[in-house]
């Protein structure tokens, strides 16, 4: 939704900060924003007590079933900016890391991300305002390939590749996967619906705080051709500032290299919650 409002007698057309009456100082735009994205992920199962710590009421984890993954992003900025990518290309392009919990809201199955890292601002902003917990990392990479690189093996049985993400000087997660065959799309595990909290607080009496159990509104889903499947390792290590290590020990199941690319429309709201 596009804020306007009058600001020093002048209409202001923004949707974030910095709000300015043109609205093209906005560290984002408005929904909705399409995706295409590399993706090195890994299964895995923990203890269902030690993920429910991690869900906020009322979503209930399932089996302990969980996902890590490491991403390299291409994405737009708005449905009235498809020119970014060639004007702006750092503001069209960013790495992600995250950990996802598979869990239910009222029996409907789907999953919540209690940790996501970016190497934007802008992308942690717009994740922001549309659910996600999101913190700004230091570094996140993955393994990339090019076919016509001599004497480094490209997709096939008995690549390796992997993905960390740093936060603070410190390695927060990293991942790997020795590919052992093909996959094929029944290997991804759908998961219906993607849940998120929308939390911005109020920090003086007066103010009126935003706290929101939302669904992310998803859709255009596309799956790339190639899908490579293997063993899969997560690592979780402990930083002063996170609390992603407190699911350790971890039972890896196997992990996916492939394409995705998807569209976000904006966040339904499932529940408010009381400002206490």
């Amino acid at each position: 939704m596009l804020l306007t409002f009058v600001h020093r007698r002048t209409v202001v057309n923004s949707y974030f900060h910095f709000i300015t009456p043109s609205g093209k100082s906005s560290i984002v735009q408005g929904p909705p924003y399409h995706y295409g994205a590399d993706f090195i992920t890994v299964y895995f199962k923990s203890d269902p007590e030690k993920l429910q710590y991690f869900l906020p009421d009322p979503l209930k984890v399932t089996d302990g079933s969980a996902v890590a993954y490491v991403s390299d992003f291409v994405c737009t900025v708005s449905e009235n900016a498809l020119d970014a990518p060639y004007e702006d290309p750092a503001q069209a392009t960013y790495h992600e890391a995250a950990v996802g919990i598979k869990c239910t809201y009222k029996r409907i199955p789907g999953v919540y991300y209690p940790f996501m890292w970016v190497d934007r601002d802008w992308s942690l902003v717009r994740g922001w305002s549309l659910g996600y917990s999101k913190k700004l990392a230091d570094d996140i990479h993955m393994t990339r390939l090019h076919r016509y690189i001599p004497k480094v093996p490209y997709y096939g049985p008995g690549t390796k590749l992997s993905g960390y993400c740093a936060r603070h000087g410190s390695r927060i997660l990293s991942i790997s996967l020795e590919i052992t065959r093909k996959g094929t799309a029944k290997d991804l595990v759908s998961t219906p619906s993607v849940y998120g909290l929308r939390y911005f607080p109020a920090n003086t009496e007066g103010q009126k705080m935003v706290n929101e159990l939302v669904e992310i509104q998803k859709g255009n889903a596309q799956l790339g051709e190639e899908i490579w499947y293997g063993k899969g390792e997560v690592k979780l290590y402990y930083s002063r500032n996170e609390e992603v290590a407190r699911i350790d020990p971890i039972e890896p199941l196997y992990g996916l290299a492939y394409q995705f690319g998807f569209t976000n429309y904006g966040s339904k709201v499932l529940e408010q919650f009381a400002k206490s």
